[in-house]
């Protein structure tokens, strides 16, 4: 984060002001301020505007604080509740405890197996046992 001590300000405004001039120091101030002020405005617009799509986006701050780190993110996932969650009864078997599921798209008449046209054997390049 970006911190500013009173000597770091004072270097700011000594360096702005040789370079920009004294006289022209306050407009270039305001500008600086005003369009400071539009991109704050601009970027509230646009979090009440993901906000009102997404009511379950966390703050800000702890969007910021996942960022900085990861491992926050994963202690809060592992907080939340589990007991709305339903566990996973695992494949159902017919007929036996052999551990084989039953095809949900097999008929009961097994289909017949349409014979494949047979093709010549190619012959690799250079090869003339085949010609």
């Amino acid at each position: 984060m970006l911190t500013l001590s009173p000597v770091k300000i004072l270097i700011i405004l000594v360096v702005a002001a040789l370079l920009v001039g004294p006289d022209k120091l306050p407009q270039v101030a305001r500008q600086v301020g005003g369009a400071w002020r539009a991109f704050r405005d601009f970027s509230k617009k646009v979090e009440d505007q993901v906000r009102s799509n997404v009511p379950d986006l966390p703050s800000t701050n702890d969007l910021a604080r996942y960022a900085r780190s990861p491992v926050a993110l994963l202690d809060s996932l592992a907080k939340l509740d589990s007991d709305g969650l339903k566990k996973d009864p695992g494949p159902v078997t017919e007929g036996g405890d052999d551990g084989l599921v039953v095809d949900p798209g097999l008929t009961a008449q097994p289909r017949q197996a349409t014979p494949s046209p047979q093709r010549p054997p190619v012959a690799p390049p250079g090869d003339p046992s085949l010609n």
